[in-house]
């Protein structure tokens, strides 16, 4: 599954909303994540950065996470937002590997 780190600047309607009713945005979120297939595996406030929310989002691909996202961005929750494709290790190990047979056959330009 693939891993991304989602950073958020809610809005102000929806700071509002917060602050009135005391919503639990983390299970609001775990909730939207799971029911498209993938895992929360954080959520953290940010103090004093141009975004106020982390997350971090296992999902089985693009698919599932854009769809995980989209009600909460087409609702207007979010002022501003930012996804982060992210790579393990083990990623860069299988990618050094393709890299290596790449560079056999590539030619640059000129």
């Amino acid at each position: 599954m693939a891993m991304y780190m989602l950073m958020a600047k809610y809005s102000p309607t929806a700071m509002k909303g917060i602050l009135k009713t005391g919503s639990d945005r983390e299970a609001a979120a775990r909730a939207a994540v799971e029911a498209a297939g993938g895992k929360l595996h954080g959520f953290y406030g940010m103090l004093g950065q141009e975004y106020g929310l982390a997350m971090i989002v296992e999902a089985p691909g693009h698919a599932e996470y854009i769809g995980a996202l989209v009600p909460a961005i087409s609702s207007g929750t979010f002022e501003s937002w930012r996804s982060i494709p992210l790579y393990s290790w083990a990623d860069m190990t299988k990618a050094l590997t393709i890299a290596k047979k790449v560079r056999a056959v590539y030619k640059p330009p000129g």
